[in-house]
C-alpha cells in the first residue's frame, strides 16, 4: 500500500460465507451446478473437500466451480460446523439446514434481517419459500401512537416459512466479492491522501453490506457507480477517494447488526473524525464482540485514541494524527485490517503484531 495514494482498480476475493451457502446447496441439488467468477481463499479448497466427502463432485478451475450435486443423498452424516452457532443468523441457518435435509417446514421471525444470504441461496436453487417483512408502516407515526396508547407491539418484523423442499434444481450462479476486504480498501483510501479507487463486483446486500453506509455516515465519499440485480442478489463497483472531512456520529445497534465484522475497520475510520463516535452493538451481539472491542481498545488506547469501552459498545474521540509503533492484533484478521492501516497512517516503523494471521485469509492484501 503506498503511503502517497492508493490508485486504480481492484478486485476482491468471493464472499465467503455468501459462496460456502450456495456451493452447499448445489452440492444437496439434482444436476450440475456452475458458479462463475470465482476468485478462492484458501478456506475454499478445504470446503471444496467437505462437499467432495459428502459425495459430490467438485471441479474446482481457475475462476469456475462446477458442482454435481447427489439429490439430497449425502455419502455420510453431515458435519455443520462451518456455520457457526455463536451468532442468531448462524444459530438460524443450521435449523434451516436441518429442516431441509430432515423434510420438515421451518418457521422464523426476525426484528432484524442478518445475513439472509442462506435463504435467498435457497429462492435461487427453487425452494418455494416466504421471506417478507410483515408489521405496520415505520413512517406512520399516528399508527405507531395508537398502538402505545393501546399497550400494542407495533413493530415490522421479517418472517421466514419454508414448507419441506422436495428437491433443489442445479443453477448458475455469480456470488460477489467480499465486503470485508472492500471496507478495507475503502478505508485504506479514505485516510490515505490523494487515493481515488474503484473496487468491482462488491455486494451490496444489505443484510451484508451496511459498513458503506456507516462509513458514508462519518464522511467517507463512497459511490456507487455500477449496480447490478439479477433475483434477489445485488451488487456494484465503488468509487472512493480520500476522505475531505469526517464527523464523529452516534452509529446504533441497527447498522451495526449489518456490519458487525467490519467493526474494527469502523472504529479505525473514527479516529480520524472530528468529535466523538459512540459505536452501540445490538444487545445480541456483545458477548461475540467483546474480545474485539477489547483488542481494539487496547490499540487505541496505545494510539493515544481518547476513548471507552463498555459492556455494549465503544465511544472514542478522533485526532488528526496519531502515533503508535506497538499496535497488535491479537492474531484476529480482521482487527489485523484496521490496525494495518492504522499503522501506516502512524507511520509505524515495526510491523503489526499477529499481521500473519490475515494473509492466512486475505492474501496479497498488502499489495
Amino acid at each position: 500500500m503506498n503511503i502517497t495514494g492508493i490508485k486504480g482498480e481492484f478486485k476482491l476475493h468471493t464472499e465467503k460465507e455468501t459462496f460456502f451457502n450456495c456451493a452447499f446447496l448445489a452440492a444437496l441439488a439434482n444436476g450440475n451446478s456452475i458458479i462463475h467468477g470465482v476468485k478462492a481463499t484458501p478456506e475454499f479448497a478445504v470446503f471444496a473437500n467437505y462437499l467432495r466427502e459428502l459425495g459430490a463432485t467438485v471441479h474446482a478451475n481457475e475462476d469456475q466451480w462446477e458442482i454435481v450435486g447427489v439429490n439430497f443423498k449425502c455419502e455420510k452424516d453431515l458435519n455443520l460446523d462451518w456455520v457457526g452457532n455463536e451468532l442468531p443468523h448462524q444459530k438460524r441457518n443450521k435449523k434451516i439446514i436441518e429442516s431441509l435435509l430432515g423434510g420438515t417446514p421451518f418457521h422464523c421471525e426476525e426484528k432484524i434481517t442478518v445475513k439472509n444470504s442462506l435463504i435467498r441461496e435457497l429462492m435461487a436453487f427453487g425452494a418455494e419459500l416466504e421471506w417478507k417483512q410483515d408489521g405496520p408502516d415505520e413512517n406512520d407515526q399516528l399508527a405507531k401512537r395508537m398502538a402505545r396508547m393501546q399497550g400494542i407491539k407495533n413493530e415490522r418484523k421479517w418472517i421466514c416459512d419454508i414448507p419441506p423442499v422436495p428437491s433443489l434444481l442445479a443453477r448458475d450462479r455469480f456470488i460477489a466479492g467480499d465486503v470485508t476486504e472492500a471496507a478495507f480498501l475503502t478505508l485504506a483510501a479514505s485516510l490515505i491522501p490523494d487515493s481515488e479507487i474503484t473496487i468491482k463486483a462488491v455486494s451490496l446486500d444489505t443484510s451484508r453490506a451496511g459498513i458503506f453506509g456507516a462509513f458514508k455516515r462519518l464522511g467517507a465519499d463512497i459511490e456507487i457507480i455500477a449496480r447490478h440485480e439479477r433475483g434477489n442478489d445485488i451488487w456494484g463497483d465503488l468509487k472512493v477517494k480520500s476522505a475531505k472531512e469526517l464527523a464523529g456520529k452516534r452509529l446504533g445497534a441497527e447498522i451495526l447488526s449489518t456490519c458487525l465484522d467490519e467493526i474494527p475497520l469502523l472504529a479505525a475510520l473514527a479516529c480520524f473524525a472530528d468529535g466523538e463516535t459512540i459505536l452501540k452493538l445490538p444487545l445480541w451481539a456483545t458477548d461475540f464482540c467483546k474480545p474485539v472491542l477489547s483488542t481494539l481498545y487496547e490499540n487505541l488506547k496505545a494510539a493515544g485514541i481518547e476513548s471507552g469501552l463498555y459492556e455494549d459498545g465503544l465511544i472514542l474521540r478522533g485526532k488528526t494524527e496519531i502515533e503508535c509503533d506497538c499496535f497488535d492484533c491479537k492474531y484476529h484478521p480482521v482487527i489485523g485490517l484496521a490496525l494495518y492501516v492504522l499503522n501506516k497512517k502512524a507511520k509505524g516503523k515495526n510491523e503489526v503484531a499477529g499481521i500473519e494471521c490475515v494473509e492466512k485469509v486475505y492474501p496479497g492484501f498488502r499489495q
